[in-house]
């Protein structure tokens, strides 16, 4: 027997087919998604605020944790085991200023892991990475510390042999 109000509204009917079939589909592909295909972001936690005697001792410990983050970079990646590498990133544009006794200071401290994968006859590359944000407004320091994030895999051709 014909439900005459599914035939009386096509609409409705659409929806039903979407809530009985489609989204269960749609629901399967989500959940079956290699984690591989997917990048993130989780945001961090507000920081103290802090209290400093002047804008420029504020900017000053700005400039000095750009410093400190700095020089946890590393110039060369290091092989961890037989084609794999691991290099500790620092992505800033340092200390910048946006307006009078206003600056600010972002970064993203990171793993970036490369490995080849002679399957694809690829270079696997991940990224992920804490990121801090911190602010001056005057004396008055706030910002976010903690957030985490990932990239998507890149690839790249592996290099042609040397001959």
């Amino acid at each position: 027997m014909e439900d005459t109000a599914t035939l009386a509204r096509p609409g409705r009917a659409r929806r039903r087919f979407v809530a009985m079939f489609a989204l269960p589909i749609a629901l399967c592909a989500v959940v079956a998604a290699p984690a591989a295909f997917a990048s993130g972001h989780l945001p961090g936690f507000p920081i103290p605020p802090r209290s400093f005697a002047d804008y420029a001792a504020c900017k000053a410990f700005l400039e000095q944790t750009a410093r400190d983050d700095r020089a946890r970079a590393e110039a060369q990646p290091r092989e961890t085991e037989p084609g794999v590498t691991r290099q500790t990133l620092v992505i800033s544009d340092g200390v910048t200023e946006s307006g009078e006794n206003q600056a600010a200071y972002r970064v993203q401290v990171g793993a970036q892991f490369r490995r080849r994968d002679e399957a694809r006859e690829s270079i696997v590359t991940t990224f992920s990475y804490d990121e801090n944000s911190y602010r001056c407004n005057g004396a008055q320091l706030s910002g976010e510390s903690g957030a985490r994030g990932y990239y998507q895999p890149g690839y790249e051709p592996l290099p042609a042999p040397a001959r």
